[in-house]
């Protein structure tokens, strides 16, 4: 059932991709979209059945055309996110306020949209206690928050300690130093190259770095990448972006 809700007040938005169309559309909600992450590298595309909630379209054209591609996006807060990329395959159905599509998703970033919708709503939610394949989403959130800003975001301390003990995997890494840094929701890239841009675009030579055990470090972070130079890249990066950094090695004690 329809809220109501005028064009301006609706969150999502469907645009359509057809070479000179241009055409933006809102709605209330989606129902239906693959609750994965499905990235431009990925070559398949799954049919599905979804309901578009709400649609407000002009009478010329009361739905979505079949055989064209849509990118459907959701406005929160002052940000507006893509949710997922589709081809309309066929309208089943137009009824009242709902319309039911089958359609393909060549993209869909539904887990990323649950995420900046909690943090809205002050849901205590933390990577940490997540599973660790919604890594990537979380960074991805991060970056859509941090990315209209130019990166720039506020220190949560100019004294940060690395401390990469009971990590799982890479995205997990970039969550712990994102947080570290910049603190809760905080961005640090995913990747050593996006990581350089972020700590670059924050003043780094304000920032104090203290690995407290270098071998514990750098054996994570070889066991989190596969790498065994990824510590000493990353270390690296710190010192030529005019960080301070200080590592230490915690002794043996023996019985």
């Amino acid at each position: 059932m329809a809220n109501g809700l005028s064009a301006t007040e609706k969150n999502y938005r469907i645009r359509s991709e057809a070479d000179g169309d241009g055409t933006v559309l809102c709605f209330d909600s989606v129902e239906g979209l693959p609750h994965k992450i499905i990235g431009d590298e990925d070559d398949s595309m799954d049919d599905v059945l979804i309901v578009l909630e709400g649609l407000e379209a002009p009478k010329s054209q009361p739905t979505l055309k079949e055989g064209t591609v849509y990118t459907i996006s959701k406005v929160i807060g002052d940000v507006e996110v893509d949710v997922a990329g589709i081809y309309c395959v066929e309208l089943l159905l137009d009824k009242d306020s709902r319309q039911h599509y089958v359609a393909s998703v060549g993209r869909s970033y539904v887990p990323v949209v649950q995420l900046l919708d909690a943090w809205t709503e002050c849901v205590p939610v933390s990577w940490r206690a997540l599973n660790p394949s919604y890594g990537t989403s979380w960074i991805d959130a991060c970056r859509a928050l941090s990315s209209p800003r130019d990166w720039r975001q506020t220190l949560a301390t100019d004294n940060v300690v690395l401390d990469v003990r009971g990590l799982r995997t890479r995205d997990e890494f970039y969550c712990y130093i994102g947080e570290a840094i910049f603190g809760y929701r905080g961005y640090a890239g995913s990747c050593l190259d996006a990581f350089d841009e972020v700590l670059k675009s924050n003043n780094p030579e304000r920032i104090s770095f203290l690995i407290s055990d270098e071998a514990e470090f750098d054996a994570v972070l070889e066991k989190l990448t596969e790498r065994a130079d990824y510590a000493h890249l990353f270390k690296q990066i710190l010192i030529e972006a005019g960080a301070s950094l200080r590592v230490e090695s915690r002794s043996i004690q023996s019985s």
